[in-house]
């Protein structure tokens, strides 16, 4: 199976520009306005005229895809939802079946689904009206949990002005605690989900299985295909607060200047993340 270079050189741009920081809006657009043909255009070579038109939905889910590493994938539904998700297919020995050169190195898979993962998190309306990471962000002056609080003041023209923050809630001044405040999206969401990502990302996903032996039954726990990078890619805050709770991962967090995030995880982690 051969990659068109061209569509490999364009997938390429776009992972490195969003492992940089670019959005996947801006992305398009300059595709758009570079005349880049889009994926539609592709698959419609005879059309006299094309359009150009690129979809951030489109560009993400081509940016997320495991066959951009050259191995062979299936479809599996998603728990909960609609669509399903592309995941690497093993053969008898737990080996990934190549079935073309890849489109980006492993390593550079890895950064881009921690940048597309803090992206689709930080984007998505909260799965309710709680704290984002509530139980794993701590307050970095007296390690108690950070908390959502939302003031809301009325203007003259009679609307309403609402700000978010997340907070200490210890009483400001005390020896204690310095009472730190936080921008949700900024400060906390975004970049814990990539600090998270960058060490936890790799891992495997797996589901556990009830084997009946000859001997003894046991429960074994078998890879799923995705990583955790892409589980937190399409899932929502507080599924990913639930895995590293269940890890028992926290993070400490300090104001930006002063000692930023503290990332404390115990020993075996790794095992209690990937073991659900």
């Amino acid at each position: 199976m051969e990659i068109n270079p061209d569509r490999a050189a364009v997938v390429q741009e776009a992972a490195r520009r969003v492992i940089a920081g670019e959005a996947i809006n801006a992305v398009c657009r300059d595709f758009e306005s570079r005349g880049v043909p889009s994926p539609a255009d592709s698959y419609n070579k005879r059309k006299a005229e094309r359009d150009f038109v690129w979809h951030p939905a489109t560009l993400k889910k081509i940016l997320s895809s495991p066959g951009l590493l050259g191995f062979k994938t299936r479809n599996e539904p998603v728990a909960g939802k609609k669509y399903q998700s592309k995941v690497l297919v093993q053969d008898e020995n737990g080996q990934r079946i190549r079935m073309a050169e890849p489109v980006l190195a492993e390593e550079v898979r890895e950064r881009l689904q921690g940048a597309l993962a803090a992206v689709s998190v930080s984007t998505r309306k909260p799965d309710s009206p709680r704290t984002p990471l509530l139980g794993v962000i701590k307050c970095g002056g007296c390690g108690k949990n950070l908390q959502l609080h939302t003031t809301k003041k009325k203007r003259k023209d009679g609307s309403e002005r609402s700000t978010s923050r997340i907070r200490c809630l210890s009483r400001t001044g005390s020896p204690a605690c310095k009472g730190y405040v936080f921008t949700p999206e900024a400060e906390i969401v975004e970049p814990i989900m990539r600090l998270i990502v960058a060490e936890f990302g790799h891992l495997p996903v797996t589901r556990r299985e009830y084997v009946t032996g000859t001997d003894t039954d046991h429960w074994d726990y078998l890879e799923t295909g995705l990583s955790f990078a892409e589980r937190w890619q399409s899932a929502g805050v507080t599924a990913v607060a639930d895995d590293l709770l269940r890890a028992g991962i926290s993070v400490d967090c300090h104001p930006r200047g002063s000692s930023g995030l503290t990332l404390r995880a115990p020993g075996d982690a790794q095992q209690r993340l990937a073991r659900p």
